[in-house]
């Protein structure tokens, strides 16, 4: 009888252990396959990254030294910062005429 005993748990802990196999073997592939999009959304991540680094550089104004350079260039080129600045500066303002009205509105 207990030949029957020890053969039935034995073929269960086989049985067990196939089924617990099979899990952790697919588990691993998943994980494969997790980690594979994983890396290319990483690779797709840095070339953004490096696309937007090259643009930002791109349009970063130069701050080169000019202690040779033109004065009258440089003078043209602080009046068109200024104005654009002045151009902001009134934009702001409007912006901020239109939400004091709002709240005016709700203070009335």
């Amino acid at each position: 009888m207990w030949f029957w005993v020890w053969t039935l748990l034995v073929v269960g802990t086989l049985v067990g252990a196939f089924f617990l196999a099979r899990r952790l073997w697919r588990s691993v592939k998943g994980l494969g396959r997790e980690l594979a999009r994983a890396s290319q959304v990483a690779s797709d991540l840095g070339t953004r990254a490096d696309e937007i680094a090259r643009r930002l550089e791109a349009e970063q104004p130069s701050t080169a030294p000019t202690l040779y350079d033109d004065p009258v260039v440089l003078r043209g080129r602080v009046d068109a910062l200024r104005a654009e600045k002045a151009g902001r500066r009134v934009l702001r303002r409007q912006r901020d005429e239109q939400v004091w009205a709002r709240w005016r509105r709700f203070n009335a």
